[in-house]
């Protein structure tokens, strides 16, 4: 139950994070001077500083601020929403291009998006060490040759017992090229269930690491091509990491029911790749042919990415 707390929690941070970039419409006009820099105030917001007209004082403007972050987000989540899944060049396009208005913008929505995913995700892992723990169960009490349980001779039940056995006995082999950091891991491994929240925890805080990692690759696959900028780059790898989140999100959602489990693969062989081409096609104005060629190595690059990402998370939560 903590942990579905704490998911809530991180998903009000999101959107409170995203609603605070993003500031919302004051729905009254103001006049007068602006409480804020005192200067002459002419409409909703002060010329000056922008800080909105009127400054409520009640309690219940503080849970509607707190709504109108996490739900509202200005309405511009429900117009870019629709663009990053279906028209995602023309989002970009249009972001890079200055029509910013009615869109949240990239970073805001990659928050949103990011902390979205992981509160799904918080619900994932209670549900499948539950049914391994189950399916562990049936195969500790069917009786062995010699007519005894498993349990009986002592064997691990699940892959943490594994791990932690394996951790203690000293057969874990780790090799990080330095012996305090394969000692800090295979100290880790000895308590595989805090190993995996600390994992958890890394991903989730260093979350916009995959900014970085990334905008070297989309550089390289554009480094002759004139007129882009690195602002280019951020604004489409933003997007692309928000339709990604969403992706696995749907893939996740999916995979739970035997309905619609068949639709996981299709989602990644086929809508990942298909979305990656359209959006660089737009977001670039390629070609066909040059955006085709693009789409293979930014899959690649795409993956080879992910997995230093990966890499610097577990480093991050075993070692740090």
């Amino acid at each position: 139950m903590s942990g579905e707390i704490e998911a809530a929690g991180a998903m009000a941070t999101a959107g409170l994070a995203a609603g605070a970039i993003e500031t919302h419409e004051a729905r009254e006009g103001g006049h007068g001077a602006c409480l804020n820099c005192g200067a002459e105030l002419s409409g909703n917001y002060c010329a000056a500083c922008g800080q909105a007209a009127h400054a409520h004082r009640t309690l219940a403007q503080v849970f509607e601020e707190a709504l109108h972050g996490i739900l509202h987000f200005d309405t511009k989540i429900w117009r870019t929403l629709p663009m990053v899944i279906g028209r995602p060049g023309t989002l970009t396009r249009n972001y890079v291009y200055g029509k910013r208005a009615r869109y949240i913008s990239p970073l805001a929505l990659f928050l949103f998006c990011i902390f979205l995913m992981f509160f799904v995700f918080a619900f994932m892992p209670e549900d499948v060490v539950e049914a391994s723990a189950r399916a562990d169960a049936e195969v500790a009490s069917a009786p062995t040759e010699d007519g005894a349980s498993s349990v009986e001779h002592g064997e691990a039940q699940t892959w943490q017992d594994e791990l932690k056995a394996s951790a203690r006995s000293g057969d874990l082999q780790v090799n990080l090229g330095a012996p305090d950091l394969n000692e800090r891991v295979r100290h880790a491994a000895e308590n595989p269930d805090l190993a995996l929240y600390k994992v958890q925890n890394a991903a989730y805080k260093f979350s916009f690491l995959l900014l970085p990692i990334s905008l070297p690759f989309i550089w390289l696959l554009f480094a002759w091509k004139r007129g882009l900028t690195l602002y280019d780059h951020a604004v489409y790898a933003l997007y692309a990491l928000s339709f990604a989140s969403l992706m696995f999100i749907t893939v996740v959602l999916a995979a739970m029911s035997s309905w619609t489990s068949w639709a996981t693969g299709w989602l990644l062989g086929l809508g990942l790749p298909a979305h990656t081409f359209f959006h660089l096609k737009g977001a670039y104005a390629l070609g066909w042919f040059s955006a085709l060629w693009r789409t293979a190595f930014m899959l690649c690059f795409a993956l080879v990415s992910l997995l230093i990402f990966v890499a610097v998370i577990l480093v991050l939560g075993l070692v740090g």
